[in-house]
């Protein structure tokens, strides 16, 4: 039983209190590598929390400086688009305002020119009316000459009937002719 109780008991029980001394020391270096590692990796974790807040402080005023550039920008594009619109707007109330006087003007040539063409209208009527007028007294005066050499003509045949007629138109016997003898 000496043998047993040794062999299962002691032997054993001297194996585990060698690993208890080993094991308890490695747990002390394990926790204080761990406390050691914590630390350290605090310390980095509160140097990248610095260096990130720094890098977002410096993004961020970046951020803020180029807005402020896009804004301007936007500013100058907007105020360029103001101003040619402005110019655009101005030009075409200058254009309205010519052709409106344009308009005006050709208005007033339309209105002398109506005047114009209803003047020559009546003149060109009181033409054509003076025109028929005359061709009227033409055409009577032709009928008139015609009636006149008619009435000529109808007198010298009357007249040259009469002669025929009357003794004095008649002519004397021709002479006879001279016949030697």
């Amino acid at each position: 039983m000496k043998k047993t109780l040794i062999t299962y008991l002691v032997i054993p029980g001297i194996l585990l209190a060698v690993f208890l001394f080993f094991y308890l020391g490695a747990v002390k270096a394990m926790e204080e590598k761990a406390a050691k590692q914590l630390i350290e990796k605090n310390e980095k974790a509160t140097e990248d929390l610095k260096r990130k807040k720094i890098i977002e402080e410096k993004a961020n005023a970046d951020a803020l400086k180029r807005q402020q550039l896009r804004d301007a920008e936007d500013a100058d594009k907007l105020a360029k688009k103001e101003a040619a619109y402005q110019a655009v707007m101005k030009q075409l109330s200058d254009e309205t305002t010519d052709l409106n006087a344009q308009s005006d003007k050709l208005a007033r040539e339309v209105g002398a020119l109506e005047i114009s063409i209803s003047q020559t209208r009546t003149s060109k009527e009181k033409l054509n009316r003076e025109t028929f007028d005359l061709a009227k007294e033409v055409e009577l005066a032709k009928i008139s000459r015609r009636n006149a050499e008619i009435e000529i003509q109808r007198m010298v045949e009357m007249a040259g009937k009469k002669m025929a007629d009357s003794s004095v138109a008649i002519a004397p016997p021709p002479p006879p002719p001279n016949v030697p003898k």
